[in-house]
């Protein structure tokens, strides 16, 4: 079959296999020939799709674009050449696991059932709560398929009843239902056999990168319960099913998603924000939720990943234990509430500085940079550890327009310091740095450049050589994604409304009321008297007026 680049949008079928661990060494395949099906027998209703399982170390189905999709079916029905499915066939439970293949499998059954992420199947598995992007999904994909194939009901009629159309292709796609089957090839052996040649099958250069087999080969330990039960708000497959607390760690993860992703967006003309943290179905969502995770649980590669275990440098490294009752899943989950309420918390949240991710977690180019989503979270981690809150907000809109106006910073430390958290330091030690110079008194933009340009660290942030990709430049008349991307961030940041007290700016998720005569002194609930601010301006809005009112920007606030 034809290979294809990772796609943008990718439709979930994860849901159309029941997953099922395969925990007893003891049990092995069942002897003889390969076990064989047609595509009539992927119907939901069929005894051999009820048989069909897929070992819960197998990767989430949610890789294929709908266009990938609809030319699989299409590939099939017309007889193209499609790889072995391979399969692990229980003869304790005589149930039959795809150790490769599910994306085909799931595709075919995802045809044959009409459910391209939002249908019955998937609905029964997120108990009637199908995430917004895979609604969306499975509406394309559906219509796709509808004209360019037809409906699996539509031509099962046509090959029971050729006379109803007069499409010879569709004629010939119906009977093709009865006759075309996968070719199997089955693995023989224990169960431990069967999960060794997946990994021996995705280890080569053209299948899973290695973040994902770490996450599967770890997929008991808590940081990897933990990245998947936020990414899916609780919802989906349940790694976490069989700990007593089940109920408390799908009700934490869906906390934890809201604070870190908030509502649901896509960047486009007509959505009225940014969404928090992009868009949480994708392969840099995930890998950012994994370092999320795994940075503010003190977790390192060497305690977890496979191939910290094959070196030995990294020997007396302890390694992180598996979640045996799910007490650490929990704690893992907690901590990341924690830290991300102090960033995005509500209203209520007193101690939410509501930092806007327009502000932080963008670069120059309109992306979610994922090292500077997780180190604002730290940055306000340490003001609140050094009870610095007071008077990091005394100064904050400084702070923060000097960081707006030099968004392309990002882009350069990103470029000089690597992918995934490898620029977070940098950052970090640039809001530091940034912090320091004004509370020494330096308030031009200028200046404060020089300061950091005395660290290290940072000496890459006037570098022009790593500035190719700050900006895009196109000649073509019509507008890119990126280019629009790119504007929807800056109006963003240019309308975005004010905190009363801080005057920074104030995203609408945590936007806290407050009254400007306070209720204590007769203030009343009247619009007159209403001004929107921050939940911690709000909270300390006292502390906060008695050291603007005291001093001229020169704080002591860094060690």
């Amino acid at each position: 079959m034809i290979g294809y680049t990772m796609p943008t949008h990718q439709v979930n079928l994860d849901s159309l296999i029941l997953r099922q661990p395969l925990d007893s060494e003891s049990d092995s395949s069942v002897p003889g020939h390969e076990p064989l099906f047609k595509l009539e027998e992927l119907h939901h209703t069929k005894m051999y799709f009820r048989l069909l399982r897929k070992p819960d170390f197998q990767r989430e189905t949610a890789s294929w674009p709908p266009a990938m999709i609809v030319e699989f079916v299409k590939t099939f029905l017309d007889g193209g050449l499609i790889p072995s499915i391979i399969v692990w066939h229980s003869k304790k439970t005589n149930n039959v696991f795809t150790i490769d293949g599910a994306h085909r499998i799931s595709a075919l059954i995802a045809w044959v059932n009409d459910d391209y992420g939002n249908g019955e199947i998937s609905q029964k598995a997120w108990d009637h709560a199908v995430p917004e992007a895979h609604q969306n999904l499975h509406k394309q994909t559906k219509r796709l398929m509808d004209e360019t194939i037809g409906s699996y009901a539509q031509l099962y009629d046509f090959g029971l009843n050729p006379e109803k159309t007069a499409d010879e292709e569709k004629r010939r796609r119906g009977k093709a239902i009865a006759t075309m089957q996968l070719s199997i090839q089955k693995v023989d052996g224990d169960a431990t056999v069967a999960e060794e040649s997946f990994y021996k099958i995705n280890s080569s250069a053209v299948a899973i990168d290695d973040t994902e087999l770490d996450i599967i080969r770890g997929r008991r330990k808590p940081n990897a319960i933990t990245t998947r039960a936020i990414l899916y708000k609780g919802k989906g497959y349940k790694y976490w099913a069989n700990f007593t607390n089940a109920a408390q760690i799908e009700s934490m993860a869906a906390t934890a998603y809201t604070l870190l992703f908030g509502d649901l967006l896509e960047i486009g003309p007509k959505s009225p924000d940014l969404p928090r943290a992009g868009q949480p179905y994708s392969s840099q969502a995930f890998k950012m939720v994994l370092d999320f995770v795994n940075f503010f649980n003190g977790v390192t590669p060497a305690m977890w990943t496979h191939k910290a275990t094959k070196t030995t440098k990294t020997k007396s490294v302890p390694r992180l234990p598996d979640d045996v009752n799910g007490t650490a899943t929990e704690e893992y989950i907690q901590k990341v509430i924690d830290t991300a309420s102090l960033v995005s918390g509500p209203a209520e949240a007193s101690q939410s500085l509501g930092l806007d991710q327009a502000v932080y977690a963008y670069d120059a180019s309109g992306k979610v940079h994922p090292a500077a989503f997780i180190a604002h979270h730290k940055f306000a981690e340490e003001l609140k550890e050094k009870d610095q809150m007071v008077g990091f907000t005394v100064v904050r809109k400084q702070f923060e327009e000097f960081i707006v106006g030099h968004k392309v910073f990002l882009n350069r430390l990103g470029h000089s310091k690597g992918s995934r958290t490898k620029p977070l330091t940098a950052i970090l030690t640039m809001y530091r740095a940034i912090l320091k110079a004004i509370d020494k008194g330096i308030t031009s933009d200028s200046d404060i450049i020089k300061e950091l340009e005395t660290y290290s660290d940072l000496s890459s942030i006037q570098n022009s050589l790593l500035g190719s990709e700050d900006a895009e430049e196109t000649t073509t008349k019509k507008f890119s994604k990126a280019a629009v991307r790119a504007k929807l961030v800056s109006e963003v940041l240019e309308t975005r409304a004010r905190c009363a007290v801080c005057g920074a700016r104030l995203p609408p998720s945590c936007r806290s009321k407050d009254h400007i005569n306070k209720a204590e002194h007769d203030g009343i609930g009247s619009v007159d008297n209403l001004q929107f601010t921050h939940p911690f301006c709000n909270s300390a809005r006292d502390k906060i007026e008695a050291v603007q009112a005291t001093t001229k920007g020169q704080l002591p606030l860094v060690d």
